[in-house]
């Protein structure tokens, strides 16, 4: 069986008497990509410090690379993992100097340094930045010398504490796909904290979600997107619609009511506490006279097209329906021939509906 890189077991961090993180079980694989989410004050910070051992637990089991920290693990550790904060913390001289220092640290030979430190360098594409001074660069040149740095003696475990927060949306695009690039070239397990969900379903195999310290959600970055295990994440993922609803029961059969008076049977098991009901834009279709959706078992409202939101790839329709709005996502092609205030008939799968 193929050893963890990271597993946290029972592991609980206590801050002026108060618990902060409490993880019962975590484990990642070689080679995974995997998100850290949450709100402020979620915990992940806490938990990438207290992986990187820059913070200690008072409870629990924390292996790294197959080793207890505890028993003598934290050598191998610190050789084979970097981390990335907030802030590339470069230091005064040239971004030649500053990704070198981490091998100078380690006792590599000049010749090796020199090598190893340009090879790192290009990989990122600011080889012609080696002997500028770091205190000179722009943000995104920061952030990719930063990377360079922290990947220049060949770790096995990266860790991202929003590094790439301050940047604009293409500038972190490029750097997460030459990063997701060279993690699959090198077999690199990367943990990666955001606050940006694109760039959680862009560059991560698979997404913790965090609240309170601990995990309420841990599934494919689709699955959490669609599938909120609460209204927390729901909020997180920017859910589209976030309907108040009632749950009555019917022998077995649970029937959803909305607020407009809208009502439908939910196949699905349904959570005893459950007061929303979360449905992507993409999932509500429009209707129309010749639609063969029209024959299929599907939850139909009639409505006013409220608002128009022009997009890449896709058109946000508000409609309301009753005192119940819509956010409906769809390609431009479709929402042609729609304009403010146009009747429209909209349609949803009932399987496409989470409770929580």
């Amino acid at each position: 069986m193929e050893k963890t890189i990271v597993k946290l077991t029972g592991v609980k961090v206590y801050r002026n008497s108060q618990l902060t993180l409490d993880i019962e079980q975590l484990a990642v694989a070689p080679g995974e990509l995997v998100a850290v989410a949450g709100a402020n004050g979620a915990g992940k910070s806490t938990l990438l410090q207290v992986v990187n051992m820059l913070l200690p637990f008072q409870q629990g089991l924390l292996t790294l690379f197959g080793q207890d920290v505890a028993k003598g693990g934290q050598e191998i550790a610190r050789r084979s993992s970097s981390m990335m904060f907030q802030e590339t913390l470069l230091i005064n001289g040239t971004v030649y100097d500053n990704v070198a220092l981490p091998l100078k640290f380690r006792n590599y030979p000049r010749s090796q340094i020199q090598e190893q430190v340009m090879t790192a360098l290009r990989t990122f594409q600011c080889q012609h930045l080696a002997y500028r001074q770091a205190k000179q660069l722009s943000g995104g040149e920061a952030q990719r010398v930063g990377l360079a740095r922290a990947l220049v003696y060949q770790p096995q475990l990266l860790l991202l504490d929003e590094p790439f927060a301050a940047l604009d949306t293409a500038s972190r695009t490029a750097i997460l796909t030459d990063l997701k690039q060279v993690a699959a070239l090198n077999k690199l397990t990367v943990l990666l904290i955001s606050h940006n969900f694109n760039d959680v379903l862009y560059f991560a195999d698979r997404v913790v979600v965090l609240a309170g310290g601990r995990v309420i959600q841990d599934d494919r970055p689709e699955v959490v997107l669609r599938r909120p295990a609460s209204r927390a994440v729901a909020d997180l993922v920017d859910m589209d619609n976030i309907l108040p609803c009632q749950v009555e029961w019917s022998g077995q059969e649970a029937i959803i009511r909305l607020s407009c008076g809208l009502a439908f049977k939910q196949n699905s098991s349904v959570p005893a506490e459950a007061v929303a009901c979360c449905l992507p834009g993409d999932a509500i279709q429009i209707l129309n006279e010749s639609s063969a959706l029209r024959h299929q078992p599907l939850v139909t409202v009639s409505g006013i097209v409220a608002g128009i939101t022009p997009g890449i790839g896709a058109y946000k329709i508000k409609v309301e329906a009753n005192g119940l709005f819509l956010t409906v996502r769809a390609p431009r092609e479709q929402i042609l021939a729609l304009t403010t205030g146009s009747k429209v008939e909209v349609a949803f799968s009932p399987d496409e509906v989470q409770l929580v």
